[in-house]
């Protein structure tokens, strides 16, 4: 009877022994995956910032995510949409960080085994941090790959300068309207060259941002990705992570590398044989 106590306690120790072994993988199974993003909805703010199927969501203000769905979606709910907070996000490879305000309007899931395992790989050079210290940058292309690169907050040159931010900028059509304005103005009379200075101070102070993208929009060229990153070189180089051959303006990062076209190989002369017959 001894010895079946002791077998019997044997075994109920290996039991114990194997069903804490296998809770410990499912809870490392569990937390080695993250949550990405399985369709974008048509009007939200994920397709507002360009985030596209399959985008996996690595961090949070700086702090690696591992939770489920529902502790994702109250992270949402919880932001100050003042403030905002760093979303980190890993894209076939490479990853970048956004600054969001509220829910994305997105549909989420568990990523797989193997995209768990790629982003675990590269989640140490992955930069992540606080909202306050990056800057959103606007990055709007053509098909020829020429990119423009937007600073999103207002600019204080184009609210007490306009003319010369027009300038700094490119924007032809809106500095002749403007000179325009102060020209005539100036000449009616005094008083109204400083409201219409007034006018247009307040008009530069909110329309910044819509007039780089209409101008851009003109010329051919459409909201490629949205990058938050501390300076407009950062945000260059982050972009040209997912694409090597696009072209900046302003360029702060050089230009492309040339692409390596294929050697053509040289045909072979054929012999040409000889119409005079050989004696």
């Amino acid at each position: 009877m001894a010895y079946a106590d002791e077998t019997l306690q044997e075994n109920q120790a290996v039991e114990q022994d194997l069903s804490s072994s296998i809770e410990e993988q499912h809870g490392e199974s569990k937390a080695e995956h993250f949550i990405c993003i399985k369709e974008v909805r048509t009007v939200s703010r994920a397709k507002a910032l360009r985030l596209k199927t399959g985008d996996v969501i690595v961090g949070i203000e700086g702090k690696t995510f591992n939770g489920s769905v529902e502790e994702l979606l109250d992270t949402f709910d919880e932001i100050n949409e003042q403030e905002g907070a760093l979303l980190t996000i890993w894209r076939e490879g490479f990853s970048f960080n956004l600054i969001i305000f509220g829910p994305l309007g997105c549909i989420f899931e568990s990523t797989s085994d193997e995209v768990a395992k790629n982003v675990h790989k590269s989640l140490s050079d992955i930069e992540m941090g606080n909202a306050k210290e990056y800057v959103t940058f606007e990055l709007l292309r053509n098909v020829d790959g020429e990119c423009n690169i937007f600073d999103t907050r207002t600019s204080q040159l184009g609210i007490y300068l306009p003319p010369v931010w027009l300038i700094q900028q490119r924007l032809w059509e809106p500095l002749i309207a403007t000179l325009a304005i102060y020209t005539v103005t100036i000449f009616v009379h005094w008083a109204l060259f400083i409201l219409a200075a007034i006018l247009l101070a307040l008009y530069f102070r909110k329309a910044q941002l819509v007039l780089l993208r209409s101008f851009s929009l003109h010329k051919g060229k459409i909201i490629w990705m949205v990058i938050a990153a501390r300076t407009m070189l950062d945000a260059q180089k982050i972009a040209r992570l997912f694409d090597p051959n696009i072209i900046f303006k302003p360029d702060l990062v050089g230009p492309p590398p040339p692409v390596e076209t294929p050697k053509e190989k040289k045909k072979k002369k054929k012999k040409r044989k000889s119409s005079v017959p050989s004696f």
